[in-house]
């Protein structure tokens, strides 16, 4: 990642984190679920990218499940990802978006994808 591709990930979790949604993670791997319910923050590390960034060390999403409870959910060492797909005419004008996260693995690094994919789906307004 380019630190543009940086600041555009951070900008579309920041807006609709702040226009109140909803988001169900879910690991490539095993296709489990791995989190879901209404997304109340977001934090990055770095908070502020540099131009020799090419990864986010830690994406934070902090949610209340469905009993109620506020869970963190951590993506560590984000080293790219894709839009898999948007409902818009732009992300921006978008009520649904899902990413799949390319997860940065140090036990995968000699093979030929060195990551892991987690797939977020996130949707502004109430569960659906």
């Amino acid at each position: 990642m380019n630190l543009q591709e940086i600041e555009k990930l951070k900008s579309i979790l920041t807006q609709f984190v702040m226009k109140g949604c909803h988001m169900q993670c879910i690991s490539n791997q095993n296709n489990s679920l791995k989190a879901a319910g209404r997304v109340v923050g977001v934090g990055f590390r770095p908070l502020w990218s540099s131009p020799i960034d090419s990864k986010i060390e830690k994406i934070e999403l902090n949610y209340i499940d469905q009993r109620g409870t506020l869970q963190p959910y951590s993506l560590y060492n984000v080293v790219g990802y894709d839009i898999v797909s948007y409902d818009g005419e732009n992300i921006e004008d978008s009520d649904h978006i899902s990413f799949d996260m390319h997860v940065y693995s140090p036990i995968k690094a000699a093979s030929t994808e060195p990551y892991d994919k987690v797939r977020i789906s996130i949707h502004k307004g109430s569960a659906k």
